[in-house]
């Protein structure tokens, strides 16, 4: 005789996983815009640098020897931890409603996944040295150029494309510069009006611009947003996201654990980032 039993659920936590790594994957936005390390251990990783080269002069039949050092300099370390999600869902539960409790145990833990990694990401900005805001004012878009020219003047162009990184109240400031007043409309043409209507310009001023609500306001209402090239930070994973089961007999239920390990902090040209701290009060 056939017997049916909970283990025949199994099917339903590879849904889980298999959903959840969507979730996390379509959901996060900064491991895409930094640089990216992995490795199979836990041990510290150090970033290092290499210095630029000079070119010099030289004449015809002079032999030239004036090497210059070509080693690496310590600019930071990366130090890996542990991220677990965890979901326990009885067997009662399954029988009752099986297919909303997959579809929304997946669908959380992937996007608790990806606020997660995004914050610690978004954390870094704090951590770049110049800051071109001051906590209390409002963002605009002379300052954000200002970031832009700096970054410029650093070689940014050599690091690939330039990214800016605002809380959604930050850029509502930045929306009320482009849509008013109306010389600023006429001046600026068709880009004022397309954040007009999207309320989201993808890419101008020469960077992408994004926006993401998993940069933290303090208590005073201020917002750290960032203005970086990819390697100004790094993301370097341990562990690749995997979901791991243990049947709790007594308790009549299924654990299920969404777990990934990684490190988060400064990339190997940290120079390559400015922060921008401004007001992020709710825009009224």
């Amino acid at each position: 005789m056939a017997i049916t039993t909970t283990s025949d659920l199994n099917g339903l936590y590879n849904q889980i996983y298999e959903r959840a790594l969507f979730v996390l994957r379509e959901s996060n936005l900064m491991v895409n815009l930094v640089s990216n390390y992995s490795a199979n251990n836990f041990y510290t990783r150090n970033i290092t640098t290499r210095p630029q080269l000079t070119v010099e002069t030289t004449s015809e039949g002079a032999d030239y020897a004036n090497a210059q050092s070509f080693g690496k300099t310590l600019v930071g370390s990366l130090t890996p931890q542990e991220r677990i999600a965890q979901v326990v869902i009885t067997d009662i539960e399954l029988m009752n409603d099986p297919d909303n409790t997959v579809q929304d145990a997946s669908q959380e833990m992937g996007a608790g996944m990806a606020a997660k990694i995004d914050t610690d990401l978004l954390n870094v900005f704090s951590s770049f040295s110049t800051d071109i805001g001051s906590a209390g004012t409002s963002a605009t878009i002379a300052k954000i150029a200002a970031g832009i020219n700096i970054l410029q003047t650093r070689f940014a162009a050599q690091d690939g494309p330039i990214n800016v990184v605002l809380h959604p109240y930050q850029w509502h400031d930045i929306w009320v510069l482009l849509g008013q007043p109306v010389a600023n409309q006429a001046f600026l043409g068709d880009l004022a009006n397309q954040a007009l209507r999207d309320y989201f310009v993808g890419n101008w001023l020469g960077v992408r611009w994004f926006t993401s609500a998993n940069i933290s306001v303090d208590s005073n209402d201020d917002a750290v947003g960032g203005i970086f090239t990819q390697s100004a930070i790094a993301f370097d994973s341990r562990i690749a996201p995997y979901m791991e089961n243990e049947r709790d007999a007594s308790l009549r239920a299924t654990e299920m654990n969404f777990v990934s390990a990684y490190a988060v902090g400064l990339g190997k040209r940290p120079t390559l980032g400015v922060k921008y701290t401004t007001d992020a009060s709710v825009p009224s």
